[in-house]
Parts: C-alpha cells; sequence; structure tokens
C-alpha cells in the first residue's frame, strides 16, 4: 500500500517518477501505468492529479527544466563572462542531453510539450545572449546582435550534442573544439580563449536514478559554485 502523502508531495513523486522513467526509456514509451508502477499507486491516482498523459509528460519536463534554469541565471549575470561563455557552450552530460533530444521527438505529437520545450528553448537562447552582451561590455569580445549570435550558437550546440551523444558521430573534446572555435571567430575572441577557461558544463543536468521525493531531485538543480567561489 502506497504511503499517504499530501497532495503537493504526492504530486512532486508522480513527476520525479516520470522523470526517471523518461530518462531511462523515453518520452514516447512511457505510460501512465508505467508511472504508477514507479510509484507504486492505482492507475487511477495518477489520472487524479494528471487527467491525460500528455500532461503529465509537458508537465514533468516543464518542472525539471525549471529546476535547471534556476543555475543558469547564476551563470549568465554574476559569472566571468568569458567563463561564463565556455561553461554554458561545452559539452553538457549525455542524461541530460538524451531527454531534451527525446523532447524534440516526441513534441510534434503533444501540444502541451511543443508549448514547454518552446518555452524553455527561448529562455535558454535569451539567458546566452545576456552571457554575449555582458562579454561585449567587458570589452573581451564583440556583438553587433546578442539575440543573433545566441540563436547560431545555439543550434551548433544542439546539432553537435545530437552527433556526440546520440549517434557516437564525434566525441567530447571535438564537439567542444568546434563550437568554441565558431564562437571565438563570431565574438573576436582570440583562439583557444574558450578552452584556456577549463569550462565546465553549466547547464542543468538529469538523474536518471537514485533520485529523493520531488521533481527537483530528479535533476541537479544548477551549476555548482563557479571557480573560485566555492566547490563545483
Amino acid at each position: 500500500m502506497a504511503t499517504r502523502l499530501e497532495p503537493a508531495a504526492r504530486r512532486d513523486q508522480i513527476l520525479a517518477a516520470t522523470l526517471r522513467l523518461v530518462a531511462r526509456d523515453g518520452f514516447a514509451r512511457v505510460t501512465l501505468r508505467d508511472v504508477a508502477a514507479e510509484v507504486g499507486v492505482v492507475h487511477g491516482l495518477i489520472r487524479h492529479y494528471f487527467p491525460t498523459r500528455e500532461q503529465l509528460m509537458a508537465e514533468a519536463f516543464d518542472a525539471a527544466v525549471l529546476a535547471e534554469l534556476e543555475g543558469d541565471e547564476e551563470v549568465a549575470e554574476r559569472v566571468e563572462p568569458v567563463e561564463a561563455l565556455a561553461d554554458w557552450l561545452t559539452t553538457t552530460p549525455r542524461d541530460h542531453y538524451f531527454v531534451w533530444i527525446d523532447a524534440w521527438s516526441e513534441a510534434h505529437r503533444n501540444p502541451e510539450l511543443l508549448a514547454a520545450l518552446t518555452r524553455h528553448h527561448r529562455d535558454c537562447e535569451r539567458r546566452l545572449a545576456r552571457i554575449i552582451e555582458r562579454l561585449a561590455e567587458s570589452g573581451r569580445g564583440a556583438s553587433a546582435d546578442p539575440a543573433a549570435d545566441a540563436k547560431i550558437l545555439t543550434a551548433l550546440v544542439d546539432g553537435l550534442a545530437v552527433q556526440h551523444h546520440a549517434i557516437d558521430l564525434i566525441d567530447r573534446a571535438e564537439a567542444d573544439r568546434v563550437v568554441f572555435t565558431a564562437a571565438e571567430e563570431r565574438l573576436g575572441l582570440e583562439r583557444g580563449t574558450l578552452a584556456a577557461s577549463r569550462p565546465t558544463a553549466a547547464r542543468g543536468q538529469w538523474a536518471a536514478a537514485g533520485a529523493a521525493a520531488g521533481a527537483r531531485a530528479v535533476v541537479a538543480s544548477g551549476p555548482a559554485e563557479h571557480r573560485g567561489r566555492g566547490i563545483r
């Protein structure tokens, strides 16, 4: 018998279980019955909180990305701009990108997931544009249109992530080398500047297993403190 929980705690438990299954099996294969079995409750209880599978998938993705983006604001606004740019552009862990890649493939079948995905993609571009603005303001680089530069670099990072994580066409070192070179050329940075900052992935990370209760436990809540300001 499932432990009785307050509604908010049960809702978070369901979202966390959904994300564990999605990270393992993908959005398309996860059913409400799968989630019920993962939580250890009857199928009807899942429908009480999430009437449709589409709603559950979208809200699980939304909750996880919101947890990720909390830490991204630190990078966009407070970390030194060269280091922030390198940390933002460097390859993120496989579990993180697998969920995003799978969301892209599922979104055309789930309007609610598509809306969440679109909203978060635009927010990521906005944060990267802010890093580029700060880079230009610092005099370390240049950008006539930070928003356009952010769109181009985001598209490059996402494309390289598919090649690296989904089909193993390139390794992490090559992915970083390609995007760093492109960013340096586009933003007027000296060749090798980004790699020299010893970047560590600053965008949020998905965790497929071992989560505690609550959707926030399924993903790391954002970057650890940046170099010189704490433990990474």
